[in-house]
C-alpha cells in the first residue's frame, strides 16, 4: 500500500469526485487534473485504476477508524449502561457521519450501491463495513439488548443516505432520534403516547419540503419519456445510479442510442426520468423489509431503489423533497402488514419506521458481507419483533 500520508490528498480529492459524480466520476484523468498531476505520474506513484481504488479504500477505512475511536474512548469513558444513553450518542455519532465526515461517508454509501455492478470490490468494501459493525459492538457492549450491535450498524447504513440527503433539517433528524431510542430502549414502549404526537408533528414537518415555493420542481415526463423510465429505474435499483448512460439504457429498451438522447439530452435527464418511475413504485413499498406480493418492488428492490434515491438527491436538490417524503413515510404500510400477521396492532409506526429503516440497511449490507443470505434483512426483522414481544 503506498504511503499513507501521500494518500491522504488522493483520498479526498477521489471523495470529493464520487461526492459529485458517484463512482463513475472516480477515474484516473479527472483524479490527475483535480491533483494537477499527469494520469502517469498519478499511476506510477500509486498503480492503475483498480489498485488505486483499493488502496483509497482502506485509506478511508483507517480515517474512519480514527473517527470511530474518538466515539469509542468517549462512550467507554461515560461507561454506557443505558438505552437512553445509547440512543442519543448514537444519534450524535450519525450527525458526525452525515457532517463533518459526509464526504467519506457519501464515498461509503456509493461503494455499498456500487458493489452489485462491481464485485471486484467487495472484499475491500466487506473490510469496511466489518471495522464499522466491530465499533458497534464494543459501543454496545455495557448495555444488555440482544443484536445491538448488528442492528444499530445496519439502521446506520439505513439511514446513512437520508442523512446526506436531509441532514440539515431538523424534522428529520428528530425522526431519526425517535427511531434509535426505540431501537435502543424497547420497540415497544409502556407509553407511546409521547413518541407518537412527536412522530406525527416531524413527520407533518418534514412534508412540508413539497409546500417551499422555491423548491426546485421537476417537470412531468413525455408520454414517450414515462415508457422508457422503468428501463432506466430497473437499472438504478440492480446497479446504482452510475450505471445508467445512454448506451446502457437504449440497449436494454431496444432503442436507437440517437432516439434515447433526444428524448433524455443529459445523464441527468436519465436519473430523473428513472427516479420519477421509481418513486412512483417505491412510495408502495415503504414498508420494507415486508413480503406483500402486491407491492410493485420487492422489499430488496425497495430498499435499494430509496437508497439510490437519497444519494441522487444528495447530487439533485430538485429530488429532496422526495427523499423527505419516502423518509417520512418509511415503514407506514409495515403496520397493517404486521397488523394482519398478528391479528392485533402490537407495533406502532415509530417501531415500524425503526424496523423498515434497519432492514434496508441490513439488505445493503447483504451485497458485501453475506451475499448469499438474501433474506437476512426479513431474518433480523422477525428477531428484533420476537425479542420485543418477550420484553413487553
Amino acid at each position: 500500500m503506498p504511503n499513507r500520508s501521500d494518500l491522504q490528498p488522493v483520498l479526498h480529492a477521489a471523495m470529493s469526485l464520487v461526492a459529485a459524480d458517484g463512482l463513475k466520476g472516480l477515474s484516473l484523468r479527472p483524479l490527475a487534473e483535480h491533483l494537477g498531476q499527469t494520469v502517469s505520474a498519478l499511476t506510477h506513484r500509486f498503480g492503475l485504476k483498480d489498485e488505486l481504488l483499493n488502496a483509497l479504500i482502506e485509506a478511508a477505512v483507517i480515517q474512519d477508524s480514527a473517527f470511530l475511536d474518538r466515539w469509542l474512548d468517549r462512550i467507554q469513558a461515560l461507561n454506557v449502561r443505558d438505552g437512553a444513553t445509547m440512543a442519543e450518542l448514537a444519534d450524535a455519532i450519525l450527525s458526525d457521519l452525515a457532517g463533518p465526515e459526509a464526504l467519506r461517508t457519501r464515498f461509503y454509501c456509493e461503494l455499498l450501491q456500487g458493489v452489485v455492478s462491481r464485485p471486484e470490490l467487495a472484499p475491500a468494501v466487506a473490510a469496511w463495513s466489518a471495522r464499522r459493525l466491530a465499533f458497534w459492538t464494543e459501543a454496545t457492549r455495557g448495555l444488555d439488548r440482544a443484536e445491538l450491535d448488528t442492528i444499530l450498524h445496519a439502521f446506520s447504513v439505513g439511514d446513512a443516505a437520508y442523512g446526506l440527503a436531509l441532514g440539515d433539517l431538523a424534522a428529520y433528524r428528530w425522526l431519526r432520534k425517535l427511531n434509535l431510542r426505540r431501537l435502543c430502549c424497547g420497540l415497544i414502549p409502556a407509553d407511546n403516547a409521547q413518541d407518537l404526537r412527536q412522530y406525527q408533528v416531524f413527520r407533518q414537518a418534514l412534508g412540508e419540503l413539497f409546500d417551499d415555493p422555491s423548491r426546485p420542481v421537476t417537470p412531468p415526463l413525455t408520454e414517450w419519456q414515462a415508457k422508457a423510465a422503468p428501463h432506466i429505474s430497473a437499472v438504478i435499483i440492480a446497479e446504482g445510479a452510475d450505471a445508467v448512460t445512454h448506451r446502457a439504457i437504449a440497449a436494454r429498451a431496444g432503442l436507437a442510442n440517437s432516439t434515447l438522447a433526444y428524448h433524455f439530452p443529459r445523464q441527468e435527464d436519465l436519473l430523473r426520468a428513472g427516479a420519477v418511475d421509481m418513486i412512483s413504485r417505491a412510495r408502495q413499498a415503504t414498508a420494507a423489509p415486508a413480503r406483500e406480493s402486491d407491492f410493485q418492488l420487492t422489499a430488496i428492490q425497495s430498499a435499494r431503489a430509496t437508497f439510490a434515491l437519497a444519494l441522487i438527491a444528495t447530487r439533485m436538490p430538485g429530488f429532496k423533497a422526495v427523499a423527505a417524503d419516502l423518509r417520512r413515510q418509511r415503514g407506514e404500510n409495515y403496520v397493517g402488514v404486521l397488523e394482519r400477521e398478528m391479528g392485533e396492532r402490537v407495533f406502532d409506526v415509530v417501531a415500524t419506521q425503526a424496523l423498515s429503516l434497519t432492514g434496508m440497511g441490513r439488505m445493503m449490507l447483504d451485497a458485501v458481507m453475506d451475499p448469499a443470505a438474501s433474506d437476512a434483512g426479513f431474518k433480523l426483522s422477525e428477531r428484533m419483533r420476537a425479542t420485543a414481544l418477550v420484553e413487553r
